[in-house]
């Protein structure tokens, strides 16, 4: 297929459900606006065009991770390609997210729980400034000297 609406540059080769876990409270309406959402992009060690991109969904009671797998083609600039595969693995993982917890939820009493919309730069600025307090917190903590051990001879 040759068309300008299509990008050949990311190849998806899956995404899946990696993990879930849901308790349902009778007592308590399913809250979707106070979640936790975070990312990873993982690298392959050896084949630098080939990524995970793993994103979490975290609420009181229900916890998800999906992950997709994607390869980059030659195409794209080994120095931008950590920036494409981070805005197009969210970018395609979201809709699978939403719909994830759509179809998880669809069997319960909450009749299915629609995922707002995501603002991807906004999650991704977040992570960036998650990312450089860690390290600034890295670099704050004091490095522990090993003593030396002394042996006397007698």
């Amino acid at each position: 297929m040759n068309s300008s609406f299509f990008n050949n540059d990311i190849i998806i080769h899956n995404q899946v459900v990696k993990s879930i876990a849901y308790g349902y409270n009778f007592e308590k309406d399913f809250e979707i606006s106070d979640c936790d959402i975070n990312f990873n992009l993982l690298r392959h060690k050896e084949k630098i065009r080939d990524f995970k991109v793993q994103l979490f969904l975290e609420l009181e009671n229900f916890k998800i991770l999906v992950e997709g797998h994607y390869e980059v083609s030659e195409n794209i600039n080994e120095e931008n390609i950590d920036e494409h595969v981070k805005f197009a693995g969210l970018a395609t993982l979201i809709p699978f997210l939403r719909y994830s917890i759509y179809t998880i939820t669809s069997t319960t009493n909450e009749k299915g729980v629609h995922l707002p919309l995501i603002n991807l730069q906004e999650l991704i600025k977040n992570h960036i400034q998650k990312n450089k307090e860690e390290e600034e917190k890295q670099k704050q903590k004091p490095t522990r000297k090993k003593k030396k051990s002394s042996t006397k001879k007698k």
